[in-house]
């Protein structure tokens, strides 16, 4: 099984971020595969560091002036995470997403199952873009596959974005956005995701989510650095985390604690005035 990850900067964390996600697979991978978009010299420094360390296997960096290095072209990147993977099986995470569970103890090898389904294309998470359209055997069941944490088979990976965007791929990605591909413009930065959403129906395919728990929860963090770091402590101490349980589109955010619960009121208090000011 490969590890693919894909990202930007966040220097600090990313060694912790690797180790968590080594411990919820039960173990370290077979290969572990990174590609970074472009970031500074300390995030290379830090993930040449890791190579060094037998913590990554195949890393890509990229010329910070290339003109992939770009917020809207993340997609080339998250492409070559999975085109780089020689294992039968690919793990796609993101380094800012953090996994936490106990017990389930053979969920891997059961969700590996579950892919030998040919209407299976992929096990992921539960904050995906809409709610699920069913249940099946104690998982959700959606057509959306996220790059934050989604199990399938290299084949599947393969052959889900040739046949939806093999012609842009085969171009280098400099040819005219895929016309095929269905979203907002301001969306189209996903566009690995849309292609195997696309596939799925497609094909009638449809993707899995195990539903979250105080025993299994994978959190989109949207942080890098010490904020991740600190937000991790306190998943893992379980604050607040009921209220972020598969929730679509969720990131964990837990309630402000001491002094930044003081702050947040104190601003809270000032904005309502200054709105019975300009209504006055």
């Amino acid at each position: 099984m490969t590890l693919s990850v894909s990202g930007f900067g966040g220097t600090r964390a990313i060694g912790r971020v690797l180790e968590d996600w080594f411990e919820f697979l039960g173990g370290r991978p077979g290969e572990v595969v990174y590609v970074d978009g472009g970031s500074g010299p300390g995030t290379v420094r830090a993930l040449c560091g890791l190579v060094r360390a037998g913590v990554i296997d195949r890393l890509q960096l990229l010329n910070p002036n290339s003109w992939e290095n770009d917020f809207h072209r993340c997609y080339i990147q998250e492409h070559d995470s999975g085109a780089l993977a020689r294992r039968p099986y690919i793990v796609f995470v993101k380094p800012d997403v953090l996994p936490r569970r106990r017990g389930h103890g053979h969920w891997l090898s059961r969700d590996m199952a579950v892919l030998d389904d040919p209407g299976v294309f992929a096990v992921t998470m539960t904050h995906l873009v809409d709610p699920p359209s069913g249940r099946r055997d104690g998982y959700d069941v959606h057509d959306f596959a996220s790059l934050n944490f989604s199990l399938m088979k290299r084949s599947s990976f393969h052959e889900a974005v040739h046949s939806r965007i093999g012609a842009f791929i085969d171009g280098g990605f400099r040819g005219e956005y895929p016309a095929g591909i269905d979203c907002q413009e301001k969306y189209r930065r996903a566009l690995i995701e849309w292609a195997w959403r696309d596939h799925c129906r497609e094909r009638g395919l449809v993707t899995l989510a195990r539903p979250e728990s105080h025993d299994w929860m994978i959190f989109h963090i949207n942080k890098s650095g010490r904020k991740l770091l600190s937000l991790r402590r306190r998943m893992h101490a379980g604050e607040d985390v009921e209220r972020h349980f598969n929730r679509p589109k969720g990131l964990y955010r837990p309630q402000p604690r001491g002094l930044s619960r003081l702050g947040r009121a104190i601003e809270g208090v000032v904005r309502s005035l200054r709105g019975k000011q300009r209504g006055a």
